[in-house]
């Protein structure tokens, strides 16, 4: 069986299946944390930006966004958005790993669990890197992880089905606990231009449980203070029971 890039093909239908996801809170949150802690970022990069969910609405808010994603076909929908409301985003297409953009940023974000698709502590170690070259001294850097509580309680063992007039998708998942790793199994039918069928494809989308204690020694080792660790959405400090943990981390000056 040939597997498709990730996102590749789950870009037709991202929007849809992810439309009860709260991304004017998200973009409020980011907000929030610049306020709290006194900082006024001018040009911001979305690392891993996706569909530009998050990136669009922060350019509307009048920051010079630019958007990062290694799958082309998110970034293609991420585009139309901005295209539709007359917002000028600077997309490219990179590895949250590897890239390298003509410019450095106040702020970078990187949401939504997109860290957790670096899969092991050297893989995190490489974003980091890049991360710290491209922030300006100082700037900030703002991310999230999803936890092994969140994966094991709402995740593992469980598949979702949808039917959609353009599409269907089955979507599996399966969490090892031995190596902290959750393997999505996604398979798409997508309806063909022409409306006359349905094309088969499938996706394998793998993620890392990374522990809030390795995270913040990776950070202080690539050049990073660690500011805070905490519950998502909230200025409470992360606990046991978090789906979901949001780091706020700045760049030392060199």
């Amino acid at each position: 069986m040939d597997f498709a890039s990730p996102y590749s093909r789950f870009a037709a239908a991202y929007d849809k299946i992810m439309e009860n996801v709260d991304y004017h809170r998200w973009t409020n949150y980011m907000e929030d944390l610049f306020d709290f802690y006194d900082y006024k970022p001018r040009k911001i990069l979305d690392l891993a930006c996706g569909t530009g969910s998050i990136t669009v609405p922060l350019a509307q808010r009048g920051y010079e966004m630019w958007g990062l994603d290694r799958a082309v076909e998110m970034m293609e929908q991420a585009k139309k958005k901005a295209e539709r409301i007359g917002e000028h985003i600077h997309f490219a297409q990179g590895d949250m790993r590897d890239f390298v953009l003509p410019a450095t940023f106040d702020a970078i974000l990187c949401l939504y669990d997109s860290i957790n698709y670096a899969v092991g502590l050297t893989e995190l170690e490489q974003v980091f890197e890049r991360v710290f070259d491209a922030l300006v001294p100082e700037g900030l850097f703002i991310f999230d992880i999803t936890t092994e509580r969140n994966i094991v309680q709402n995740f593992h063992f469980q598949t979702f089905a949808e039917n959609e007039e353009s599409f269907s998708y089955i979507w599996k998942n399966i969490y090892s606990h031995r190596d902290k790793i959750c393997r999505t199994f996604l398979t798409f039918f997508l309806r063909e231009p022409d409306g006359n069928f349905y094309r088969k494809y499938e996706e394998i989308h793998i993620q890392k449980i990374f522990e809030v204690d390795e995270v913040k020694k990776l950070l202080h080792k690539k050049g990073f203070k660690m500011l805070a660790a905490y519950d998502a959405f909230t200025f409470n400090r992360w606990h046991r029971h978090s789906d979901r943990i949001n780091f706020v981390a700045r760049k030392h000056s060199s």
